[in-house]
């Protein structure tokens, strides 16, 4: 449940992408998006209620096969409207994917995502570092068919400091709630 609301964080951040062949071929992508926003919104952050405003630059390229890869930049801060202490998560770099594998006789759909650069830091505002997490991690994310219920998920590459992984995604919740509470 735990890496749920890390994967949920994430997803403000980012569309979820990682490594795809048919870029490494000169693939030419059959869409591609560009966008920039600001979001604000109010939400509860590791059961701690936060005013959030998040600011997101994405490049998006989709291909023929299926696969993406995404170039974001995304900045989220959070602050606990009770006390004013405030947390800035964010991220930068690469993220991409093949195709889902969907494996019809076991009723599941795999998302195979990588992420390459920053895929988290979280620092007080005005403060220091409290959490970062750089280099290259690919996850495999097993869900339900027909419920899209989450049923599996691990890590199947893993270099450069990823103290969040390390911790079995725990260090998440005890950062925020270190610094917001």
């Amino acid at each position: 449940m735990l890496r749920a609301t890390v994967v949920r964080a994430l997803v403000v951040l980012v569309a979820a992408l990682a490594v795809v062949p048919a870029t490494a071929l000169g693939a030419k992508p059959v869409e591609q998006f560009h966008s920039h926003f600001t979001e604000s919104f109010s939400d509860e952050l590791c059961g701690i209620a936060v005013d959030g405003v998040a600011v997101v630059t994405d490049n998006t390229f989709l291909y023929a096969d299926e696969s993406f890869k995404s170039t974001i930049s995304a900045r989220v801060t959070f602050t606990n409207p009770a006390n004013g202490q405030s947390v800035i998560l964010s991220n930068a770099g690469q993220i991409s994917g093949p195709a889902p594998i969907v494996d019809e006789a076991a009723g599941t759909i795999t998302f195979i995502t990588s992420f390459k650069g920053l895929p988290e830091k979280i620092q007080a505002a005005n403060g220091p570092v409290l959490l970062r997490d750089a280099g290259i991690i690919v996850f495999a994310d097993t869900f339900d068919l027909e419920t899209g219920a989450f049923i599996s998920g691990e890590i199947l590459v893993q270099k450069g400091p990823h103290p969040e992984s390390d911790s079995d995604f725990a260090l998440f919740c005890e950062v925020m709630e270190g610094a917001l509470t």
